[in-house]
């Protein structure tokens, strides 16, 4: 036997043993190390000088093996090791476990897991490469970079995938209990709906409570939620280019809209429902010194009670939202304005975390939500609460429908030429009866049992009405609301946009509604509030 003999019996051997060691479940393993084998004599052949053989002979085996994984499974599973490996220790023994099938399996779903966690830009060189086949020369070439950063960028990803192994999980608790966010606004959302449409399931939601202390990276997003970078990126670029977050020049995300627990939505809600409970006669009896002259008023006089006592609780209700912002905004942030947005939008978001097991009380509300009609025609006030339920249960009609075009169903009742785009809204008038927005006439026509007056109307006789009361209510209220809301301070991070205006949000939040709750409770309007059946919604529109 010739040395060249004798060496490739060597290399033989040594395929033998490292395919029995690393690779036994194969299923045609004489075919592999043949393989194996026929690739170092190809490159000798050639003439081509092979430092170390038998690392060579191992990459070449891992490279084979990795190719069946690929085809056999249509997630492409493969092994990250170093770029060649220095040859295959048969005497290192090891256990049938880590070196068998099971062991093997769980070190590729561990280093998929940790190749689904990197940055993109150590991401999508390693996938290109030892998932694609790719040479480090094509990579460098599609991407613009140079080959070294190629090479750098690997090096990185490897070192990242090894580390990420052997550290034990960084899970936080949002990811296997996810908080569900609620997204509301100061301003008006942009055409495409934002802030709105950017949050579409959890996972937005929960991304903005990862980022919302300090700046974070992707990969610490992905580490809290669970969820491998891959699937977070993007989803946090598009709350960056909506403007719900931002980014550092270093790349890290940071939370820009204000987020508050539900729990924390109403301050303390004791004080203020025995504020209400004092002021409860002073305030009506201001509002109803304001407004009685104008009760005797074509566009009131035609109203069944219910529409009396619901505009009048929107009238009060506009004048108390007022004074309690006011009352509880930082001096330093007075002047705050929506910014505007991307998209046409001028808002400020608060994002509110529910606790699964949460349950809406008493003073959950929203809006006021106020919709302009795009050609001008009317302008819809519609708010939900405890009083009576509105845009909350729109999502429960038959037909798919967003609030403006509730608010057009709504119009068409009143304005000739006016109507949804959705002509099924008009099949699901019985639900609208059940909400106790229409109402059926002495004809059993459906007509709307909510109040309505023309843009003239309002704008010459109530709205003057309304500051009268509201400038006679403020020196009574002000200075006993500002100082609960002294009483209450929230943490707010200063990247979150205007974050001087949220340091006492939330301190008033039942107020308004106690008010209205302590009026109607004592009977001291003369039409009757039936809470839950006397839903807040009011028509300006022009005939």
């Amino acid at each position: 036997m010739n040395d060249t003999e004798r060496r490739y019996k060597e290399y033989l051997l040594y395929c033998y043993e490292l395919a029995s060691h690393k690779y036994a479940d194969h299923p045609d393993t004489e075919a592999l190390i043949q393989d194996t084998v026929m690739a170092l004599v190809e490159r000798e052949w050639r003439g081509e000088a092979v430092e170390s053989p038998k690392g060579f002979l191992s990459a070449v085996m891992k490279n084979l093996y990795n190719g069946w994984l690929r085809q056999k499974y249509r997630d492409r599973i493969v092994y990250f090791g170093t770029d060649a490996d220095e040859g295959f220790d048969s005497t290192d023994g090891g256990n049938d476990e880590a070196d068998g099938k099971n062991g093997r399996d769980k070190e590729y779903a561990a280093v998929r897991r940790e190749l689904g966690r990197l940055v993109r830009i150590y991401r999508e060189v390693a996938v290109r490469h030892y998932i694609d086949g790719e040479s480090v020369e094509k990579i460098a070439h599609d991407l613009g970079i140079p080959v070294g950063t190629v090479k750098s960028r690997l090096s990185g990803a490897r070192s990242r995938i090894k580390e990420g192994i052997k550290k034990m999980e960084k899970y936080d608790r949002i990811s296997y209990e996810p908080k569900t966010v609620s997204v509301g606004i100061w301003g008006s959302d942009s055409y495409k709906g934002e802030p709105f449409s950017l949050l579409n399931s959890k996972i937005e939601g929960n991304i903005l409570i990862a980022a919302y202390e300090k700046p974070i990276s992707a990969v610490g997003i992905a580490d809290a939620m669970g969820i491998p970078t891959a699937y977070i990126e993007p989803l946090a670029d598009r709350l960056v280019a909506g403007e719900l977050m931002g980014r550092t020049d270093g790349g890290l995300y940071y939370t820009r809209c204000f987020i508050r627990k539900h729990s924390d939505e109403f301050g303390n809600i004791a004080a203020q429902e025995s504020l209400a409970d004092r002021f409860a006669a002073d305030v009506w009896e201001t509002v109803m010194r304001s407004t009685q002259p104008l009760w005797e008023r074509p566009e009131f006089a035609a109203m069944t009670d219910k529409q009396k006592a619901t505009l009048l609780l929107f009238f009060m209700s506009e004048i108390l939202t007022e004074l309690t912002v006011s009352a509880s905004i930082n001096p330093d942030a007075r002047n705050t304005q929506p910014p505007e947005r991307p998209n046409g939008g001028r808002w400020l978001a608060t994002a509110t975390v529910f606790e699964t097991d949460e349950k809406l009380g008493k003073y959950d509300s929203s809006g006021p939500c106020h919709i302009n009609l795009s050609d001008g025609v009317a302008n819809v006030s519609d708010y939900q609460s405890a009083f009576g339920d509105t845009h909350w249960v729109y999502d429960r009609l038959d037909t798919v429908a967003k609030i403006e075009e509730v608010a057009r169903f709504y119009v068409s009742f009143l304005v000739d030429g006016v109507k949804p785009h959705n002509a099924a809204l008009y099949e699901n008038a019985g639900f609208f009866e059940e909400l106790h927005i229409l109402r059926r006439d002495a004809n059993g026509k459906a007509v709307l049992d909510i109040p309505y007056m023309t843009f003239d109307e309002w704008f010459v006789h109530w709205q003057p009405a309304e500051e009268t009361a509201k400038a006679a209510l403020r020196p009574l209220l002000c200075g006993e609301l500002a100082q609960l809301a002294d009483k209450h301070r929230n943490r707010v991070p200063k990247h979150v946009d205007a974050y001087k205006y949220y340091e006492h949000v939330g301190a008033l939040g039942a107020y308004e509604k106690a008010q209205l709750f302590a009026i109607s409770e004592k009977n001291l309007m003369p039409w009757h509030v039936e809470i839950g059946k006397t839903p807040i919604i009011f028509i300006r529109y022009k005939k």
